[in-house]
C-alpha cells in the first residue's frame, strides 16, 4: 500500500485545542514569587501574598 492509498485509509486526528496561558506573570504572587494556584485572590501557599496587581 503506498502512502497516498493509506493516507486515505487513515482516519485524520486532530490534536486538542487549549493549553497554557502565554504568560505565566498573574499567577505569580507579588511579594515572593511564588506560582499561586486557584482562582484570583487566593492566597499565596508561601508567604500569604496576593497576586501581581493589573494582571
Amino acid at each position: 500500500m503506498g502512502d497516498d492509498e493509506r493516507m486515505r485509509h487513515e482516519p485524520l486526528i486532530m490534536e486538542p485545542e487549549g493549553g497554557d496561558a502565554a504568560c505565566w506573570l498573574p499567577a505569580l504572587c507579588a511579594e515572593c514569587g511564588a506560582m499561586i494556584e486557584g482562582a484570583p485572590g487566593t492566597a499565596c501557599w508561601r508567604c500569604g501574598g496576593t497576586r501581581r496587581e493589573g494582571d
